[in-house]
């Protein structure tokens, strides 16, 4: 969104805040993140709901599912019991 702003290109933005020493900001899920998403997916939450809960992207849900050795779901209806879970 800066770079947007100020019509520059995006790796401009990152480049210019390390020069002058600052840090960036890391993106995505600590470890314990990562295997609270999977577990919150494999008690039947969807992707969408686990992020959030999580304030994340579901493609980073995504990521620390398989990254946790899980599998995705094919996309559809969930079971009847994961609906009534999540709802609760």
């Amino acid at each position: 969104m800066i770079a947007a702003k100020y019509a520059v290109h995006r790796g401009t933005v990152p480049a210019l805040v390390t020069k002058e020493g600052a840090r960036l900001r890391t993106s995505g899920l600590s470890l314990a993140g990562r295997a609270r998403a999977a577990s919150l997916y494999a008690e039947g939450l969807t992707l969408r709901e686990v992020a959030e809960r999580l304030g994340v992207d579901e493609k980073t849900v995504r990521n620390a599912v398989v990254e946790e050795s899980g599998l995705i779901r094919p996309r559809g209806r969930r079971p009847h019991e994961a609906r009534r879970a999540s709802s609760a």
